[in-house]
């Protein structure tokens, strides 16, 4: 039996998601390998952006740029649009593969464990009939419908095949998203089902030591980071994000704190964005929303640290990495905290500002005009974020899931 540790190969689309598992494994003395297909000029997805202090460009040897197209024919086509990057993946012991890549896991090597972290809508999108149907049908030419609707069906095909032969699965808590959980059943059901591993987490070393105490003033600056998803998009209905309440309850803390200040961020669907805007003339809001460009994670951050209270998001839709780092930042965050779902897992009483209406949400803003108040909040905060959402628990389940996979496959003879 050989000593070494197996090799681990990293492809997709996400990038810095995955990055912060592969900066791990190399901490772990792990081979890794990983593939970048965002461009330079993508600063959400490149990974040198979120992990500025251990990824630079120029990238060492370990990291292979490969930019991605994002054409429907080159994803439909893979692994030929890709082969190169199946060549490089060609002496991994494990490959962990998310978004699209999930789709080239029948081109890895046979031995090796094929892992699919999931990053969502590379399961409950790209691997769902449905969805193909209605990209299709949004073709503007109409004449394209057929060679459009044969390219999509290809593609989910494709990315379905994909997800059956990993034998680990990463994807969200079950009753978190419904739609997931059906796809997720699927996969049980197969002869050889694969295992499953929850994720729910965010790398934190990004945010570094805890940073400044909550501002000792009046409340007034109010973060909303979260993508603006107001319209029940045909199949994306569960992304709905509760900007509409984020707007209406802000409109009413300001007859009481005429000095409150919204901070929004145009990210979203153009139609959204539009909705959301028309809104703020609409409740006479215009003139204390700030709206401001997409940013990185380090430009995000700064965001934070002058934020007196931050909103997630209060929908439909689930608390992600906007509030994960809130949350470990110390910042008091309003948002549907999915109790339903989370409750066994967190307890009774998460230190998330729970709100799913207006009026919760008012409340909670003057809840946390009290200053001691929202100093017990923040800490709270950091310590529960730091104990349940870390990465780390999630890359400790991986690295069990390949171990077993490994030893297993060492003591064959």
């Amino acid at each position: 039996m050989t000593q070494r540790l197996p090799r681990i190969g990293f492809v997709g689309c996400m990038n810095a998601m995955p990055m912060a598992y592969a900066l791990k494994f190399r901490r772990d003395g792990y081979d890794v390998r990983f593939v970048v297909e965002a461009g330079p000029g993508d600063t959400l997805m490149r990974p040198e952006h979120q992990y500025a202090a251990e990824v630079s460009y120029p990238y060492p040897d370990w990291i292979v740029e490969i930019p991605w197209q994002s054409d429907l024919l080159h994803h439909a086509m893979l692994p030929w649009s890709n082969r190169q990057v199946v060549k490089l993946m060609s002496d991994r012991d494990v490959v962990i593969l998310n978004d699209y890549g999930i789709a080239l896991a029948p081109q890895m090597p046979v031995a090796a464990l094929r892992i699919a972290l999931s990053s969502g809508a590379d399961i409950d999108v790209l691997c769902r009939w449905e969805m193909a149907r209605s990209f299709a049908a949004g073709v503007r030419r109409k004449w394209l419908y057929p060679v459009r609707l044969a390219l999509e069906l290809w593609r989910t095909r494709r990315q379905r095949r994909g997800l059956e032969s990993c034998q680990v699965v990463s994807y969200f808590p079950r009753g978190l998203n419904p739609v997931g959980d059906g796809i997720i059943r699927e996969l049980m059901s197969l002869p050889r089902p694969p295992k499953i591993i929850e994720r729910y987490d965010a790398n934190f070393s990004a945010v570094g030591v805890r940073r400044v105490p909550i501002r000792r003033r009046p409340l007034r600056r109010i973060l909303a980071p979260v993508r603006v998803n107001l319209l029940p998009h045909p199949g994306q209905e569960i992304e709905y994000k509760g900007n509409d309440l984020i707007l209406q309850a802000f409109s009413m803390y300001r007859t009481r704190n005429p000095d409150a200040e919204l901070h929004m961020y145009e990210k979203g669907p153009p139609a959204d964005l539009a909705l959301a805007r028309r809104m703020c003339r609409e409740l006479g809001i215009e003139s204390a929303v700030t709206w401001h460009q997409p940013t990185n994670l380090p430009g995000l951050l700064m965001q934070y640290e002058d934020a007196d209270v931050v909103f997630d998001q209060v929908g439909s839709h689930w608390m992600g990495g906007v509030g994960f780092y809130a949350l470990y930042m110390g910042r008091p965050v309003i948002a549907n905290a999915r109790l339903d779902v989370f409750e066994p897992l967190w307890g009774a009483h998460p230190p998330v500002l729970h709100a799913t209406t207006p009026d919760q949400i008012l409340g909670h803003l003057v809840r946390c005009e009290d200053i001691a108040y929202r100093e017990s909040v923040a800490e709270a905060s950091h310590v529960f974020a730091r104990d349940h959402l870390d990465t780390e628990v999630v890359y400790q389940r991986l690295c069990a899931a390949i171990m077993e996979h490994w030893h297993a496959r060492e003591a064959r003879p």
